[in-house]
């Protein structure tokens, strides 16, 4: 009788066991699902629109940044020979042209370091988070150089503004072509690079208007106020992946890092670098794009920084009512010119030897009417209408030849394409061109001499896109095979989910033989 009570105490306490361990398994069903929930509707608030118009904010204050660094305002010069005193930037620290074309380059270090990084990284983990380390690090620096105490401290800080914009820029643009409805791509993309202009414009005017009130550090204290509610709405919103990402089931799969070491997890990530810029290398027509893009930027940052500088003494403005002037009409050309780059691609053709056609003509007439505009102009009446054809044609090249960087390569390089793009452009392109131009002008002292000289690098890139697009139609589009790379992607994710769902109604606690358990189970339709 003992040993029957016995044996009827054990099954009893297995059963309360069972059902205490069941509650338990409904309860954290009912907190997955509550947040799953959650999850949906915050994903249902971030439309492909509204995610557009987040990520052009953020594109505008990553190039306000730029401009107010390049106004006038914020750059400042030394004392003249007229009785001017010091101010700005280069008043304050005494830097000589050489010294302050770095500034406008030393970005390029942290983009250099990080971009590749980003790049790997958005294989592993969401590319919103990623953006939010970024943008983190982009407003600690420039927050950074509001407190710089000399030329040092603030070229360190500029470093890091590049690590930021590693983060957002080879990330974006590739989540905007994943969203973008298709017959609308170009125009959407347009859309996100007009804000490079006009960001770069803004940065003039608000430089200008903000160091004469509020003093130079000012400005850069308000930039990066500005940028926190994105950097925190990157962290705590829908994670995003891009298409193409590998589907990974954790350490069963071979390219999983888990249970690695630092060291093994950094040479993986050196490997498959190298092994994806050797793919990358392969595709001639993306080569041939980033060369004529590195030379076009590299004549459009010279521009940039020394622009407002160089129209102030040629027609003798005053500095402030350069950087407005200049601002203006590069916020106007900025945004008709991208857009019509954008338009004109989707009615023609979005092919991409079109691409480079328009290309390589917007090169060519923004030659001919940049160097008119320094060579002819008498007055800055005349110089107005030359410079404006000329920055239109320019800005014409946004969209086409960063449509081309991303559907020349396979869906999953994309991000690693743009970090490489950003890296030749920068590195070949106005990381050299500013200090090259400042260099040029100290031994011409003639700026209408040395602006045309600096024109006349855009027939080169011209050449390059053209030579570009006879390649192209022969290339492959992977635009044609991201689509089944996506579908097949998703189907992968459905079958693995109803795997775990078929593991759930067999596994050992029976779970779903409960009737609540059933009532509860995220997979019952």
């Amino acid at each position: 009788m003992l040993r029957k009570w016995r044996d009827h105490v054990d099954v009893q306490q297995v059963r309360n066991t069972r059902v205490t361990h069941t509650v338990s398994q409904i309860q954290v069903q009912d907190r997955i699902h509550t947040a799953s929930k959650s999850k949906d509707m915050a994903s249902a608030w971030l439309t492909p629109g509204r995610l557009l118009l987040l990520f052009c904010a953020m594109n505008m204050l990553v190039y306000i940044d730029r401009g107010v660094i390049a106004s006038n305002g914020v750059n400042g010069d030394k004392a003249s020979q007229q009785g001017l005193p010091a101010y700005g930037i280069v008043g304050e620290f005494g830097l000589n042209l050489t010294q302050d074309g770095f500034l406008a380059t030393a970005f390029m270090v942290g983009l250099l370091i990080s971009a590749p990084v980003f790049a790997e990284a958005s294989k592993h983990y969401p590319a919103l988070r990623l953006m939010a380390v970024g943008l983190g690090a982009w407003i600690l620096s420039t927050a950074g150089c509001a407190f710089s105490f000399g030329y040092t401290s603030l070229m360190i800080c500029r470093m890091v503004v590049g690590l930021g914009e590693a983060s957002f820029v080879s990330l974006a643009s590739p989540l905007i072509d994943d969203t973008a409805p298709p017959a609308r791509k170009s125009r959407w993309l347009a859309t996100f690079y007009l804000c490079i202009p006009v960001g770069y414009a803004a940065g003039y005017i608000l430089g200008g208007l903000i160091a004469p009130a509020l003093g130079w550090r000012a400005a850069f204290l308000l930039e990066a106020a500005a940028m926190v509610p994105f950097a925190a709405f990157c962290a705590v919103g829908p994670p995003l992946d891009l298409k193409g990402k590998p589907q990974h089931t954790g350490s069963g799969d071979p390219s999983s890092n888990e249970g690695k070491g630092l060291g093994d997890k950094v040479q993986h990530g050196v490997t498959a670098a190298l092994a994806d810029l050797k793919t990358l290398a392969k595709h001639p027509v993306y080569v041939l794009n980033v060369a004529g893009t590195a030379v076009y930027t590299g004549v459009l940052g010279a521009y940039a920084y020394w622009g407002p500088k160089a129209g102030a003494q040629v027609f003798s403005m005053s500095p402030e009512g350069a950087d407005l002037k200049f601002g203006a009409i590069t916020v106007v050309t900025g945004v008709m010119g991208t857009i019509l780059g954008g338009v004109a691609l989707d009615q023609v053709g979005s092919t991409m030897t079109n691409a480079l056609a328009i290309c390589c003509i917007s090169n060519v007439v923004g030659a001919l009417m940049l160097v008119l505009s320094f060579a002819v102009a008498s007055s800055f009446g005349m110089f107005a209408p030359f410079f404006a054809v000329g920055q239109l044609g320019l800005f014409a090249i946004q969209a086409p030849s960063n449509a081309v960087a991303l559907w020349a390569v396979p869906p999953l390089l994309r991000p690693f394409g743009m970090a490489i793009l950003i890296i030749c452009i920068h590195l070949a392109g106005d990381v050299p061109s500013p200090p090259a131009l400042g260099w040029l002008q100290s031994k011409l002292a003639n700026w209408r001499l040395s602006m045309s000289v600096c024109s006349l690098f855009l027939l080169l890139a011209a050449a390059i896109y053209a030579a570009g697009g006879v390649l192209a139609r022969r290339a492959p589009d992977y635009r044609e095979t991201s689509q089944a790379t996506d579908d097949e992607s998703n189907g992968a994710s459905i079958q693995h989910s109803w795997k775990q769902a078929d593991h759930r109604m067999h596994g050992p606690e029976h779970l779903l033989a409960h009737p609540i358990c059933v009532r509860q189970h995220p997979y019952d339709f």
